[in-house]
């Protein structure tokens, strides 16, 4: 499977002492622990999340030497689903953030560097807080990295937001209502959510026509942030997976089609189970989708976990509820 990663960036300007007041009590990053890729004298990791917003200086922020690529990494006590981060620039230092890509998720290569990418910042007022979205994107480590330059950078406060991704915590996947877009006889498009997980063929399985760009769509009951989709193919229908796309969304257009994509699958063994992650992407309709291909479209059982935004919900991160 291709996995895309959701790459959104959407930017709030506020001034420090209103971030201060107005975050959460509890935040994740006082529940872990900083490092970077050098450290300018008496300028430490760790200052970017002693709860202090002053944009003033050493007693505050943190400093890397000049370097290549430095960066910045928290490690969270846990494996969390990020939905909002707060950045807090120091004054007269605007252009060492800009281009500063956020990264995300388990993996130490690279020094975490090579995780997923949230967004990359760009035009941070000086001593000023802005906030960036990463939609619930999974991972114990957060990285602040400037590739491709030889600088410093310098953080003067980060609070990271989020909950636990709710597929660790309850296996109870999301409802909703599947139709598709033609219907061999007695192969319905709602056998995929009965919650059988036989690959057995037309009492569990949905089958489309043979027609142009196939698609089957699961209608949720509500907004969610998705985080992980199981699909069960069928014995000896490996071949009519392959190539399939799946989208996230809250359009109709195109039957749904035309919403954000989550992956493409590929290589999905005869009657297996085969898990996608969609890092959190929001919406009501999720597509399997077929294009540029006169095929078939088969389905044995598909389940979708995942929750409401937890940063609509609440900004405390450690007591947010999913789903």
């Amino acid at each position: 499977i291709t996995e895309h990663p959701v790459l959104v960036l959407s930017l709030m300007y506020r001034s420090c002492i209103f971030s201060c007041t107005t975050a959460s009590s509890i935040d994740v990053p006082l529940r872990g622990a900083a490092v970077q890729s050098s450290t300018y004298e008496g300028w430490s990791a760790g200052q970017a999340i002693d709860g202090s917003c002053s944009p003033d200086g050493k007693d505050s922020c943190t400093h890397t030497l000049a370097m290549d690529n430095p960066w910045w990494r928290l490690q969270l006590d846990g494996v969390y689903r990020v939905s909002v981060i707060e950045i807090t620039n120091m004054y007269s230092t605007r252009k060492w953030l800009d281009g500063v890509e956020i990264h995300i998720g388990n993996s130490l290569v690279n020094n975490g560097n090579d995780n997923p990418r949230c967004a990359i910042i760009h035009d941070v007022p000086d001593g000023l807080t802005q906030t960036v979205h990463c939609w619930g994107m999974e991972g114990m480590y957060v990285n602040f990295y400037k590739p491709f330059n030889t600088t410093y950078l310098m953080l003067c406060e980060v609070k990271v937001y989020g909950g636990r991704n709710p597929f660790y915590q309850s296996k109870s996947s999301l409802v909703g209502a599947a139709v598709q877009s033609s219907t061999l006889p007695g192969w319905s498009a709602g056998h995929t959510i009965d919650g059988s997980c036989s690959s057995g063929g037309l009492d569990s399985c949905s089958h489309t026509g043979q027609m142009d760009n196939p698609w089957w769509r699961l209608h949720l009951d509500g907004v969610y942030r998705v985080s992980v989709i199981e699909i069960t193919n069928m014995y000896l229908t490996r071949k009519w997976l392959d190539g399939v796309e799946i989208h996230i969304g809250n359009s109709l257009v195109n039957n749904g089609n035309d919403n954000p994509r989550c992956a493409i699958i590929h290589d999905v063994p005869d009657g297996l189970t085969q898990t996608v992650h969609c890092w959190g992407m929001e919406g009501m309709y999720v597509n399997f989708y077929k294009p540029f291909n006169t095929t078939y479209l088969m389905l044995c059982e598909v389940k979708v976990y995942g929750g409401r935004n937890p940063f609509y919900q609440s900004k405390s991160s450690l007591v947010w509820g999913w789903g």
